[in-house]
């Protein structure tokens, strides 16, 4: 099967791009408890896609609030709604993977186009990347609040394609989120998994065309294609 080289490389941002550990920890002192940030975490993906399967949005932060909120209450912590705003701040403040920016460099001087596509507000995003220093590589960045669904729903993929005027075989997307890589493919886009620690790939969809480890790693494989 012949493999188009692709234009346009899409990457997710937390996790992919951004460590969350500030966040974690930060999250998981307030609990007390090492595990709340995974279970927060998952909880607000749970619920961002029950608000796009029942056809309705609120934004990324407010699910976050709110998954927060309920996790307090299932712990019996205390917890005040400006005390959650202030640990949920942290979100803004993380730095960039180790394997990132260079990464991101070899790209770039490839010749691919390089676009972030992130579930989180648009302004979020953007105070993300200007404090990680991402910022400069980035052509466009674009956040699923101008379709009002999630990823991995296709519709969210299709918007950045539309707007960069890309078919979506000649795209690829960036993550170390099975669930994310899964919905671009089932939209025709190309895939690379980031297998970050912990990070598994789901068994039951199609291995993407790129598995590494960084993004350094995913850098050379995606040279070494094309």
């Amino acid at each position: 099967m012949k493999i188009n080289k692709p234009q346009l490389l899409i990457f997710d941002v937390n996790e992919t791009l951004l460590d969350l550990s500030p966040l974690k920890t930060t999250i998981n002192n307030a609990f007390q408890n090492d595990h709340v940030f995974d279970s927060w975490f998952l909880q607000m993906l749970q619920y961002s896609l029950i608000e796009t399967t029942t056809e309705h949005f609120l934004d990324f932060g407010t699910i976050g609030k709110a998954a927060l909120q309920m996790l307090a209450e299932k712990h019996h912590i205390p917890i005040t709604h400006d005390e959650i705003t202030d640990i949920l701040s942290w979100i803004r403040k993380l730095p960039p993977h180790t394997d990132v920016i260079e990464g991101l460099q070899m790209l770039q001087e490839s010749g691919f186009r390089l676009v972030a596509l992130t579930n989180g507000t648009m302004e979020v995003a953007k105070e993300q990347l200007k404090f990680s220093g991402l910022e400069s590589y980035f052509e466009q960045v674009f956040s699923v609040e101008s379709v009002r669904h999630y990823k991995p729903h296709g519709l969210t993929y299709l918007k950045v394609l539309r707007q960069m005027d890309i078919p979506a075989s000649d795209a690829m997307m960036i993550a170390c989120h099975a669930w994310d890589v899964t919905g671009a493919q089932r939209v025709g886009l190309q895939g690379c998994f980031i297998a970050r620690p912990g990070m598994i790939w789901y068994p039951l969809e199609r291995k993407p065309l790129i598995i590494a480890d960084t993004v350094i790693e995913a850098a050379e494989k995606i040279n070494g294609l094309f």
